[in-house]
């Protein structure tokens, strides 16, 4: 645990409807600029392919390296690179440059997938993608480790070693978890640490995962620490009034636009799309619970109270998703505040 709160780290995960790309890409640099300056611990990158929502992303390492020149100390992660679509060697090689470019500073959590188109560019199945991942995290600390793994061509065993050599000794390695007790469960049996979230999971079932990881980490990993990462939708203002007032609008666009998203796995899966009068609905129940109840969302008091309760419930650190439609000024001071809140700087 990290103490009475815990670390700060930020997620981004914007729409192409947001603005423009180059716009938006030019964003994240001076947001991780920022954040470096005001001592936050990490940023994350996801991976998102074949969608407005999330369109930005399709590869997190190219991101990341672009950020490795432009930083010095801030912690580089991918949240989550989706590793049945990859093979590991690719993986290893990737983050390698990533750890090279920025000094050791590369992370990664490992995601199973969700989204059966995405799988076009998969080497598995996606009924497979579950073991493909939890055999990734074992092949992928071998290569980083410089052993060499055989792997099969054409039926026959070819032995890789990969290039670059990384920087740092040990990657840090999560599991993404965001739905039942099962992955958090095989991410403690493997020593990862986990990213969660609140996308499938209520308060109360997310603090019970947490209990079971914790629980089941040590018998499998003594003498190590295990680590949990939740990502949370994040706005900091002068009071909650102002911050939920802020938030309304982008984050009922935003919940919209995630919804279009589930429309495209449905249509994948040959089910039956929801009515336009469904995904508003559910729209608007999903900001409401993310704004009222499942983000990091209000005044310095009431962020405060809440981290407080977090690393209570086993948080070590919280990932703060800043980019969902809010005005730059928004997230540059929601920042600004949640240094002061972290005893980072004295004043906003």
């Amino acid at each position: 645990m990290s103490g009475t709160s815990p670390q700060l780290s930020v997620f981004f995960f914007s729409s192409v409807d947001t603005g423009p790309s180059a716009d938006r890409y030019d964003f994240v640099l001076r947001t991780t600029v920022l954040a470096e300056q005001l001592g936050f611990s990490a940023v994350w990158l996801p991976e998102r392919h074949f969608h407005t929502f999330g369109g930005l992303y399709p590869n997190p390492a190219v991101l990341a390296s672009a950020l490795a020149v432009r930083t010095e100390r801030i912690a580089l992660r991918a949240g989550s690179v989706v590793a049945p679509l990859h093979h590991p060697a690719r993986i290893a090689e990737d983050w390698a440059m990533v750890d090279a470019l920025s000094n050791g500073r590369a992370g990664l959590s490992l995601a199973t997938g969700w989204n059966p188109g995405d799988f076009v560019l998969g080497r598995g199945s996606f009924d497979d993608r579950r073991e493909s991942t939890f055999a990734t995290v074992d092949t992928l600390r071998a290569l980083w480790s410089r052993a060499e793994v055989t792997f099969p061509v054409s039926g026959k065993p070819v032995p890789v070693r990969t290039y670059p050599a990384p920087v740092s000794s040990d990657l840090p390695l999560w599991l993404t978890a965001t739905s039942g007790p099962a992955t958090y469960q095989e991410a403690a049996r493997r020593g990862c640490r986990v990213l969660t979230g609140y996308l499938q999971q209520e308060p109360a079932a997310v603090a019970a995962n947490i209990r079971e990881y914790r629980d089941t980490y040590q018998p499998y990993r003594p003498g190590d620490q295990p680590w949990v990462t939740l990502m949370m939708h994040t706005c900091v203002a002068a009071d909650r009034a102002t911050a939920m007032a802020t938030v309304a609008g982008p984050m009922l666009a935003y919940q919209r636009q995630f919804l279009g998203l589930g429309d495209r796995a449905l249509r994948t899966a040959g089910e039956e799309e929801l009515t336009e009068d469904e995904k508003q609905a559910l729209a608007r129940y999903a900001a409401y619970r993310y704004a009222a109840e499942c983000g990091l969302i209000g005044g310095r008091a009431e962020v405060t109270a809440r981290l407080a309760e977090l690393a209570a419930t086993g948080v070590d650190e919280v990932a703060c998703l800043v980019d969902y439609g809010l005005p730059d000024d928004v997230v540059r001071d929601t920042l600004h505040r949640l240094a002061e809140i972290s005893g980072r700087v004295t004043a906003v």
